[in-house]
């Protein structure tokens, strides 16, 4: 049975993408004269991607999935949303780009393809999305061949503390909300539920370790990959508040291998 909660959340999603498809934000015309949407972080964590078949969950409408297509990978992406896999197909056909992209909840995965991948990669703005780690954690161990690498960068778990109102770090209980601002465009109210969830690093981490993972890297980084408020400034393709890099952390990255 679909999760009813990440029903919501696809409900919603196919709303947000709409919104985010023209949004200037996106730099959608710039991807397609040549930009390359993807961030240092990634870049360095996969290194030559030539040749090398890559999956990429939770992709949205596959700005960064066709970035790393452009860069000679074979590509797959997935996403919950029905219209973000739908514009991901338009986006490949304005771009000329080879890729795959089907639509499923991450935690329903195992069996959509028949195919192992060299990387799987999950990129800014996803966890907060899946109610089970566990069960996520099993999904990137299926789809990796053995000696492959996952790669995720994402919001730091312990930045709840600061929002307004905070929420715990331990926090287990969904959190559900609606009637705000999208994102990207803070103009554009979303109605529809959404439905977040909290997880801690050590939750993260042990997932991986459990689906048979070995953890080769973490990293905390006082930066952001998004402006959080409108006065936030952007230096080498990351984002910082007005009086610089905070005292705690804005992001973690994670890169994980499957045993030979």
């Amino acid at each position: 049975m679909p999760n009813s909660d990440h029903e919501k959340n696809r409900e919603a999603w196919n709303e947000m993408v709409e919104v985010h498809w023209d949004h200037p934000a996106q730099k959608r015309e710039e991807f397609l004269d040549g930009r390359c949407s993807l961030k240092p972080m990634e870049l360095e964590a996969f290194g030559d991607v030539n040749g090398k078949s890559l999956l990429h969950l939770m992709c949205q409408f596959g700005l960064d999935t066709l970035s790393w297509a452009r860069r000679g990978a074979v590509v797959t992406g997935i996403d919950i949303s029905d219209q973000s896999i739908k514009r991901a197909d338009e986006l490949k056909q304005l771009a000329g780009l080879e890729g795959r992209f089907l639509r499923s909840d991450v935690l329903d995965a195992i069996g959509l393809v028949d195919d192992k991948f060299d990387n799987v990669i999950q990129t800014y703005g996803t966890q907060c999305w899946i109610s089970d780690m566990e069960q996520w954690a099993q999904v990137v161990a299926h789809y990796l061949k053995p000696g492959g690498q996952f790669f995720m960068v994402d919001d730091h778990p312990i930045t709840c503390l600061w929002e307004e109102p905070p929420n715990s770090y331990l926090h287990k209980e969904p959190i559900r909300y609606s009637g705000e601002p999208d994102y990207c465009d803070r103009e554009h109210i979303i109605e529809t539920e959404r439905v977040e969830f909290q997880h801690p690093l050590s939750e993260i981490v042990n997932a991986l370790i459990n689906a048979g993972l070995t953890i080769e890297h973490l990293g905390e980084y006082d930066k952001g990959y998004y402006p959080i408020q409108a006065d936030w400034y952007e230096k080498d393709r990351y984002w910082y508040p007005p009086g610089g890099p905070p005292m705690y952390p804005l992001m973690f990255s994670l890169k994980a291998r499957k045993p030979e």
